[in-house]
């Protein structure tokens, strides 16, 4: 019997889609069940993701989807699929899901894919847990080397005196031998047993023949080990390689790429709040760009004082750009700040009058005329090139001068892609001041 999975799609901040009906037809349910389903899959992206609200809004028009992208589960053999606004969906071209993927990764673990293992391809359509078996099975090439190794304790029975035998047993051995504690330094550990409990959870949704193998061949070599933790002590400092691929491991053994089971409160998927992976690759690549000393991350920054009338208490009043970039001499000093939503998704490209407000707030505190907010370019325009900045606005208050931008950021998962982001981005930034 052919296990079939039917993947209904939308695009974050797009067009209301008539998800009901679509779901009704697959599955053979009235449209009031299959709202239901809906509803339980936005209760359970809002507490996966720590929001109040429910970021999938089902309307008379159709359904939503708002503030996340990723995969989530709506039953046994159906899925939602929402892609980030700045990616949109390309059915002919499959690399947005290697984007989003790297994108949500590097987010998540910072450094994962530093090494950019993983390379956009015009090939066959990948979904997003063969992206995780590859990245998986990748990191455990590249570190298997350096095994990861920890002391435990054991008590064993052998007729090799090997550890601490009782007096007693020594006198009435037991028919396997003397039993005794030993201290062993092997490869069977709990962080072992999390990467060995990922790769078990994803081989029944990888297809790729390949990463198949991979899995199978990882869990044949770490094996056998005891049941994953999904938590605990920290890797210790001798293996810190290893760190990426744990948490990844976690990751999955969370829920990412996870089998759905019918009735369990946690869905599994993948998901992120898109705005912190913009602002986290803003960050990263700016430091990239311009120098990790050079860039000053969510700092807080002093701009008044506040005076409780109760009490009459005065706190300082801070706020927290997202990146101040020193100047070098040659370039001034520059305010990054990442925007995500705005009058962009209305269709008017400007800088609306809330962003204005706080530039201004951040320019005064942080003593820097000069102030980017970098939005996301839509999908919808033409590809120019990967971190092409675009200035579809300037803004000039007194000193101070504000300019938006959109920057491409389709194809970020090529062969060396997020330092040409990187690179790109700061010549659109120095050039938005000459």
């Amino acid at each position: 019997m052919t296990f079939t999975r039917t993947r209904l799609s939308l695009v974050e901040y797009g067009a209301p889609v008539d998800l009901s009906r679509a779901i009704s037809d697959v599955a053979g349910i009235e449209r009031a069940k299959a709202n239901s389903l809906l509803m339980e899959a936005g209760s359970r992206v809002a507490s996966s993701l720590r929001l109040s609200y429910s970021p999938i809004n089902i309307e008379p028009s159709g359904v939503r989807a708002v503030d996340f992208a990723g995969l989530i589960r709506l039953g046994p053999s159906l899925e939602l699929e929402v892609a980030p606004k700045f990616l949109g969906l390309d059915e002919k071209d499959s690399t947005w899901r290697e984007d989003f993927f790297f994108l949500s990764t590097l987010s998540r673990h910072g450094r994962l894919l530093a090494s950019e293992r993983l390379s956009a391809s015009g090939g066959a359509p990948r979904d997003l847990s063969t992206l995780v078996a590859r990245a998986i099975a990748s990191m455990y090439e590249q570190r298997k080397r350096r095994p990861l190794r920890s002391y435990r304790r054991v008590r064993e029975a052998d007729f090799f005196i090997d550890g601490d035998p009782e007096p007693m047993d020594l006198l009435f051995p037991s028919p396997d031998g003397f039993e005794q504690d030993t201290v062993r330094f092997d490869r069977r550990n709990c962080w072992n047993a999390d990467i060995v409990g990922a790769a078990r959870e994803l081989l029944p949704e990888v297809s790729d023949p390949s990463a198949v193998s991979s899995l199978v061949r990882l869990i044949e070599e770490l094996s056998p080990q005891g049941s994953a933790i999904k938590r605990g002590k920290a890797i210790p400092a001798r293996h810190r390689a290893w760190r990426p691929l744990h948490e990844l491991s976690v990751d999955v053994l969370g829920g990412l790429g996870l089998s759905y089971q019918q009735g369990r409160a946690h869905a599994p998927g993948y998901l992120v709040s898109t705005w912190r992976v913009w602002e986290d690759l803003l960050t990263i690549s700016a430091r990239l760009a311009f120098g990790r000393d050079a860039v000053v991350p969510q700092r807080g920054y002093p701009l008044g004082t506040k005076v409780r009338g109760a009490t009459g208490s005065i706190s300082k009043l801070s706020v927290y750009p997202d990146c101040v970039i020193e100047s070098d001499g040659d370039r001034p000093k520059v305010l990054l700040d990442a925007k995500y939503k705005g009058h962009v998704e209305k269709g008017n490209l400007r800088i609306s009058e809330a962003d204005i407000y706080e530039a201004l707030a951040f320019s005064r505190a942080t003593g820097c005329d000069m102030v980017v907010l970098a939005y996301p370019a839509p999908p919808e325009r033409p590809f120019n090139a990967l971190g092409h900045c675009f200035i579809f606005e300037k803004v000039t208050v007194g000193s101070v001068q504000i300019s938006g931008i959109q920057i491409e950021c389709r194809r970020i998962a090529s062969v060396g892609g997020l330092r040409e982001f990187a690179a790109n981005m700061k010549t659109g930034i120095s050039s938005a001041f000459l």
